[in-house]
């Protein structure tokens, strides 16, 4: 008789599960032969609408999430950060690990975000993406350095038949690497699609009116988003987009979160926060030019950007806020006393990091809450910067700019800030773009500053930048 993988934790839990009368998670990790983790998301057919895909920037984790365990959504009315750590602190009570310790990224796990602003408007945009949604997923597959792990996640009922549920789960598990194990991954086709920017004079304004309060000393900084969509004539690929991505924003963040027909997606180069054991780790990212035609001109415009006041203290601003945080969070706070350079493809960014030693009353999900949105993203202060913008920004943020990212059953995992990113629904497609605005921004030069930033994802949708 072929092996029935999970059977000794599925029986663990199922007696747990009966003793106790309640679901108990069961969990297990194992090596297995190396998977593209690319190819194991575009193959994985069967799991459309629940798949997950995340990398960090060195691509030392890469997580690939199919399939649904369990679920976690939560809309407005409850805090989500507080009740996302509740519900996924009550769901890891007894549960069952095999083995019980297991590489970082592996074991049970969650993969999701939360939107930008709860208090926001909601529209038909982002229909299935709650204030707080998270999958434990059935599979994970865990790429780390040259090792390859395959997490396979499971509730138990009280009075559950283990061995059929043993069977259901080695028979899904060997279809999935068997069909990834069968799969070419080749470079996807251009596409060609038409571009409608929404209300672009209507958003100049917006900037105009934002600056000249700042000059009035209404507020310091608030950041301001605006719309391209994209209509082609056959629908946009998740898989080839991630692709592109892959190939052509090597030192970004990599995200991708399906929910039904709709997914979210991106190159992000900010980080908002990683705890790793006793080591929380931030990214200060404000201030952006774009990249040179050649070395020499690179360099200028980067050296440029180093000394230029308006970048340097908006730059400032977020470095000052990210520190408070660690501040009240985390013991042995290290920030460096200047910024550096951080190049992606297309744009340039002036970089400061953040690294601190966890209170033990510090979690990484009360870091997110204390975060975000930094004032890269929402402005400063913070409160009336996010209030400003659900006012006047006019239009659904969503998850754009949101926290996305994931969550171990240690307390470990790393979320980052969604830009560069877009919303594909079939045909169509929404990209997002915003620029810090202060009291001496343009109109017009924060407008061309929006269009860098477009960029990533639309050369990640197959067409060329304007």
């Amino acid at each position: 008789m072929r092996e029935l993988r999970n059977l000794a934790g599925l029986k663990e839990g199922a007696a747990r599960a009966r003793r106790e009368q309640r679901r108990v998670l069961v969990s297990r990790t194992r090596l297995v032969n190396s998977v593209d983790p690319l190819s194991f998301f575009a193959s994985a057919t069967e799991y459309r609408g629940t798949r997950n895909f995340w990398s960090d920037p060195d691509r030392a984790v890469t997580l690939v999430g199919v399939g649904v365990a369990w679920e976690l959504e939560i809309n407005t009315g409850e805090d989500p950060y507080l009740k996302t750590g509740q519900e996924w602190g009550r769901l890891l009570q007894g549960a069952i690990r095999v083995p019980q310790e297991s590489p970082t990224g592996t074991g049970p796990l969650l993969l999701g975000g939360f939107s930008f602003d709860p208090l926001a408007g909601k529209t038909p945009l982002w229909e299935g993406f709650s204030d707080a949604s998270f999958i434990l997923p059935q599979f994970l597959l865990t790429v780390t350095g040259r090792e390859c792990w395959l997490t396979v996640n499971a509730l138990i009922r009280p009075g559950e038949d283990v061995e059929q549920t043993a069977k259901r789960l080695t028979d899904k598990e060997d279809a999935l690497l068997g069909e990834v194990a069968d799969f070419h991954l080749s470079p996807p086709d251009r596409a060609s699609f038409e571009m409608f920017e929404v209300e672009p004079d209507r958003w100049k304004k917006t900037v105009a009116a934002a600056a000249r309060e700042i000059r009035e000393g209404v507020i310091e900084k608030v950041v301001l988003a605006r719309q391209l969509r994209l209509q082609s004539d056959k629908s946009f690929s998740p898989e080839a987009s991630l692709y592109r991505l892959r190939e052509r924003q090597p030192h970004s963040f990599l995200f991708a979160v399906e929910r039904g027909e709709v997914c979210f997606l991106g190159a992000s180069p900010e980080r908002l926060v990683k705890r790793e054991g006793e080591r929380l780790y931030s990214t200060c990212l404000a201030g952006t030019t774009r990249r040179g035609e050649d070395p020499e001109e690179d360099q200028k415009l980067g050296e440029a950007l180093l000394s230029d006041p308006k970048n340097r203290g908006e730059h400032a601003v977020v470095v000052h806020m990210i520190g408070e945080v660690f501040q009240r969070g985390c013991s042995q706070v290290r920030t460096p006393d200047s910024p550096s350079l951080y190049r992606v493809r297309d744009v340039q960014h002036l970089f400061t990091p953040v690294e601190g030693t966890p209170l033990p009353e510090t979690t990484l999900l009360s870091m997110v809450q204390q975060l975000h949105p930094t004032p890269a993203l929402g402005g400063f202060p913070q409160k009336e910067a996010v209030a400003r913008i659900r006012e006047t920004e006019g239009m659904d943020r969503g998850w754009y700019s949101a926290p996305v990212g994931w969550l171990d059953y240690r307390g470990d995992g790393e979320f980052a800030c969604a830009i560069r990113s877009g919303l594909i629904r079939g045909r169509e497609a929404s990209l997002f773009a915003g620029c810090g605005i202060v009291g001496d921004s343009e109109p017009n030069s924060e407008y061309e500053e929006t269009k860098l930033k477009f960029k990533p994802m639309l050369s990640a949708l197959g067409g060329d930048s304007w």
